[in-house]
């Protein structure tokens, strides 16, 4: 039997792109500093659905930075999809606490979640205690801490083989207090890493939600609050979350309402 040639050139080539297709699908993924790449390039020509479908999947690969959070936080503001610009924004300034451009662009964001909610006041020597766990990331405090033992320890062996009492004097002295920021800078990074890590917080991503009394649709309303809005996680029973605002109310609502940061 003759094999049409037209017909025969047609199934090679459909044959070439099935294993083409295998091969691609098969092949390494991309690597994430060719994705950023693209994506950069798709927010510059404002693109931006598909510049945050490309960081979302570099952070998915375990990529975790500030600075990737922040322009996945850029691609969904510029969507108007203002729960995951915050959402992100709230992400990388727990990462770079800091950043004065995270800081500028979620309190922007901030500007348009409905829910105007009054912080309790803080005792000052609490908020100066964050004032300072807040100037630098866990990585930056830990950095800090190292620095500072190496310091403290060379002021010590100072004290120790220096012959001149007033140099022993001066390196035993500031030795102690290096060593004291040291230790302190070390207790930073630790709480900053324990915040980070704890998902203490998280934000509405529903248009609106109904916090009830308790962990049950057939609870008592309490109050409503709106997609934006940061609350605090207090604990979770079943399908259902107990979050507290920053004006000291509380109350229960569906787990699937929030995402954790």
């Amino acid at each position: 039997m003759k094999i049409d040639n037209r017909k025969g050139n047609r199934i090679v080539l459909i044959v070439l792109f099935l294993l083409l297709g295998a091969h691609l699908q098969a092949g390494p993924a991309p690597d994430p500093d060719s994705l950023i790449t693209r994506a950069n390039l798709f927010y510059a020509n404002q693109m931006y659905e598909q510049a945050a479908e490309l960081y979302q999947q570099v952070i998915d690969a375990g990529l975790v930075a500030p600075e990737l959070y922040y322009n996945l936080g850029n691609a969904y503001f510029k969507q108007h999809n203002i729960p995951m610009a915050i959402l992100n924004y709230e992400r990388a300034l727990q990462l770079d606490p800091g950043n004065e451009d995270i800081k500028y662009n979620l309190e922007l964001a901030r500007t348009y979640v409905s829910d105007k909610i009054e912080t309790l006041p803080r005792f000052f020597l609490v908020e100066w205690y964050h004032w300072f766990l807040e100037r630098m990331s866990s990585d930056g405090w830990a950095r800090f801490s190292v620095i500072a033992f190496m310091v403290g320890l060379l002021l010590l062996t100072l004290f120790v083989f220096s012959k001149r009492f007033i140099w022993r004097k001066t390196g035993f002295i500031l030795g102690i207090i290096v060593l004291f920021f040291s230790l302190l800078s070390f207790f930073f990074a630790w709480q900053s890493r324990r915040i980070m890590n704890a998902h203490d917080y998280a934000i509405v991503m529903q248009p609106a939600v109904t916090v009830k009394s308790s962990p049950d649709s057939n609870g008592t309303d309490l109050f409503v609050i709106h997609a934006g809005t940061k609350v605090g996680v207090v604990e979770s029973q079943d399908h259902w979350t107990e979050i507290r605002l920053d004006d000291g109310s509380k109350g229960w609502l569906p787990a699937e309402t929030i995402t954790k940061l």
